[in-house]
């Protein structure tokens, strides 16, 4: 466990960003509050548009957890003091105070719950838990609007009326202004490109110099045509082109547009001529309207631009991996060709030794029995061979087992004693007393292992007057895993090459085909394990081979 120590100036400098934060949430939400009270209606003394709504959750959701009290204890304070402002009691204050705070808190703690700190605008489904939280968030609210309007009067209309419009209010204004600030936190940690800035700059004056022509018609034309339709084109262009920060500020604007000419009696929605209902009820429906088919196309797009990013990205892995496993015609036959070399070779000097024995006179019987006994085991270990090349190529668990890797080992090392004589190299083994078992093809298991010994045989080769030492260990790798180590005293690996050694047709020797190591590796990523090279500590190379082992055992 480790234990974090925070000094004197730290506290002090996060109280200090917590004030000002505090302080910037409260001042902007007194002045969006103390506009929205320019339309209210008379009767109850309810704004029937909320833009401060959308303004702490927006924050709250946008910094995270961390910036919760801060945020709330401005709203609490700002909304007191403006009902200080407007000569209402405190006690009315307290009442619309303690509901805002409480519809920020329960619409961030769903955002949070339900979508985590990885909450954004460019998921469809992240832009409807939007929408459903913030209907939840203002209903449970709305509850505490209405104890509030009762405290300030003897209400005129029925008390459902006025948590209805306390909702639609709240609503509206949540999606007028939360998305925003979301979508301009999320573009501050990742700055849009120029072209994209550029690009969304153009479509969002084009859509302010719409929505001005189109809040200007006249009465006749809004009865003709639907004119916030006009603006449908532009927000495509936005949704498919720009990020949905851009949706964002086009809904806003849209929203702020509307907001302004309703409360300032300016074009349609400002038209004195209409009934204040149909004004109202017209203006939340076109912001609705808006708001919804921006941040709705922006997601769907988004989302289609991440699944063709998604798509390259996995077209690319798929060649990459054809190319790494040797999955194409070429690289099949190139591996059989160096796996059954090996065994064909030792057939042909077997022969051609017994040939030599029984030219003797008299024949040397004993010689020509143990170099038919080599001719049959090699046979059987090349037609083993295309098993396991066949096996390999197979993704089913055909063919596995529980197998004791120190058995493996010392079985491997048996089998090689009389080239490890010749060769005059030194064996030494370091293996678990009781080795946990793994679960995987023992005869591919079998190559690899038998492949990497080889290759440390050929590597002590070069090795003229020194020590040819072969080292074999087994050990714990963790609490799930067991590793397996290969170390020689060989020449060692170029530092440069350690990178490449496992790529196909990459080799160190004269006459090889650089495939060993690349099928080696290959096997052991299908046992869902990890095979390494590095330096030795006193010269020579280190194989290291991690395998899961049976899951029974842990």
């Amino acid at each position: 466990m480790h234990l974090v120590a925070f000094t004197a100036d730290d506290l002090t400098w996060r109280w200090a960003g917590g004030i000002i934060l505090a302080a910037a949430v409260g001042l902007a939400y007194l002045l969006v509050a103390l506009l929205s009270y320019g339309l209210t209606l008379e009767s109850e003394g309810l704004a029937v548009f909320w833009p401060a709504s959308g303004i702490a959750p927006g924050l709250l959701i946008a910094l995270g957890s961390r910036a919760r009290w801060p945020v709330v204890g401005g709203v609490i304070v700002a909304v007191v003091a403006n009902h200080l402002i407007i000569a209402n009691p405190l006690r009315v204050g307290i009442a619309f105070a303690l509901s805002d705070a409480a519809e920020t808190l329960i619409i961030a703690g769903l955002i949070e719950r339900y979508f985590g700190a990885a909450f954004s605008l460019d998921r469809l489904r992240h832009v409807l838990g939007l929408l459903a939280a913030a209907v939840v968030g203002t209903s449970v609210s709305g509850i505490g609007g209405v104890v509030a309007s009762v405290l300030l009067h003897p209400p005129t209309m029925p008390i459902l009326t006025i948590w209805g419009h306390w909702v639609a209010a709240n609503t509206i204004g949540f999606i007028a202004v939360a998305p925003l600030l979301i979508g301009l936190a999320a573009s501050l940690r990742q700055w849009p490109r120029r072209g994209e800035l550029v690009e969304g700059a153009v479509a969002l004056t084009t859509l302010a110099a719409m929505t001005g022509v189109i809040i200007s018609l006249s009465q006749e034309r809004w009865e003709t045509v639907v004119p916030v339709a006009w603006l449908f084109s532009v927000l495509l262009w936005l949704a498919a082109r720009c990020r949905p920060v851009f949706a964002a500020v086009a809904a806003f604007m849209v929203s702020a547009v509307i907001v302004w000419t309703t409360i300032f009696g300016i074009g349609h929605f400002g038209d004195p001529g209409l009934p204040i209902t149909d004004r109202i009820q017209g203006a939340q429906a076109s912001i609705l309207v808006v708001a919804l088919s921006a941040y709705i196309l922006a997601a769907l797009f988004a989302e289609r631009k991440e699944n063709e990013a998604h798509l390259a990205r996995s077209n690319m892995m798929l060649q990459r991996e054809r190319n790494n496993k040797l999955m194409n015609l070429e690289g099949v036959v190139a591996s059989i060709s160096h796996e059954v070399r090996q065994p064909l070779a030792s057939i042909v000097a077997s022969g051609g030794a017994a040939l030599r024995f029984l030219a003797r006179t008299p024949p040397d019987l004993e010689e020509i029995r143990s170099d038919l006994k080599t001719i049959v085991s090699e046979g059987n270990r090349a037609g083993q061979i295309f098993d396991n090349i066949r096996d390999l190529l197979r993704t089913t668990d055909k063919g596995k087992a529980l197998i004791n890797m120190n058995e493996m080992t010392l079985g491997i090392l048996n089998a090689l004693e009389e080239g490890l004589k010749k060769h005059r190299i030194t064996t030494r083994t370091e293996l678990m007393s009781e080795p946990p078992l793994v679960f995987g093809h023992r005869g591919q298991l079998h190559e690899v292992l038998l492949n990497l010994i080889r290759n440390a045989i050929e590597a002590m080769e070069a090795v003229k007057d020194g020590r040819r030492m072969l080292q074999l260990r087994t050990e714990k790798h963790g609490r799930d895993a067991i590793a397996i180590e290969v170390e020689d005293t060989g020449p060692g690996i170029d530092k440069e090459k350690l990178e490449d050694i496992f790529e196909a047709f990459v080799t160190t020797k004269p006459k090889g085909m650089g495939l060993g190591l690349a099928i080696c590796r290959m096997i052991i990523e299908r046992h869902g394990g990890q095979l390494s090279a590095s330096s030795a500590d006193e010269g020579g190379a280190l194989f290291q081979i991690i395998l899961p082992i049976n899951r029974q055992q842990l």
